[in-house]
This record gives C-alpha cells, sequence and structure tokens, in this order.
C-alpha cells in the first residue's frame, strides 16, 4: 500500500512505454515475423601442470539473447541437466521462484537484446 495523502505526486497509470508490472518490456511491439535467439556463452578457466594434468578447473558462461515478438510473450525454457546450473544471476524478467522451484526459466523478455543468466 502506497500512502501520502491528497496532495501526493502518486499517479494512479502507469508511464506511457511500460505494460502492467514489466518495465522491461515496451508497450505495443509488434512484428511481422516473431524471433527470438539464444547464445550460450561459455568460459573455461583451468591450470595444468607441466605433465599436461589438470590441477584445477571452473566453467562459467551466460545466456544472451535477442528478442523480436509481438505482444506479451511468456517463454519458458528447460535445461535437460537443469542440477549443473547453480549460483546463477538473472535478468529481472526472469520469474525467480519458478525457477527455485521447478528449475525452468520462466519469462518475459525484454524487447531487443539482453542478458537472460550469468
Amino acid at each position: 500500500v502506497v500512502t501520502g495523502g491528497t496532495n501526493a505526486a502518486i499517479s494512479e497509470v502507469l508511464p506511457s512505454g511500460t505494460v502492467s508490472n514489466m518495465p522491461w518490456r515496451k508497450a505495443g511491439c509488434k512484428y511481422s515475423q516473431n524471433e527470438i535467439y539464444f547464445d550460450m556463452v561459455e568460459e573455461i578457466d583451468a591450470l595444468i601442470d607441466v605433465s599436461g594434468r589438470v590441477i584445477s578447473s571452473d566453467v562459467s558462461g551466460s545466456i544472451q539473447a535477442q528478442a523480436h515478438l509481438s505482444g506479451v510473450p511468456d517463454i519458458l525454457l528447460t535445461f535437460s541437466d537443469p542440477d549443473v546450473i547453480d549460483d546463477c544471476a538473472f535478468h529481472p524478467c526472469v520469474r525467480y521462484g519458478k525457477f527455485e522451484l521447478d528449475k525452468v526459466v520462466s519469462f518475459v523478455p525484454p524487447d531487443g537484446a539482453f542478458t537472460l543468466m550469468t
């Protein structure tokens, strides 16, 4: 509940260009072809001794996306082995509770390029 009395500068409507509670999504997006592209970017850091044995290693990555979708699309991204995904940071469009519960990435994407998760 937001309070502030009758003199408060609180608007009853959202700013133009926003859709409900999704400030990352512009209103009225319309495309003749709906497209979304994902790039999986992975980095491997490893220490290897002189004989070629791996002393330590770490894999990290991100999912970059480019979305051109009309309306308010609801996307569900699933992984074949979600248990290997840990210590993630998500774009605000991702429903984090759904990921924690079901290990799926559910989101309404922003329009254009964005980092979905790292």
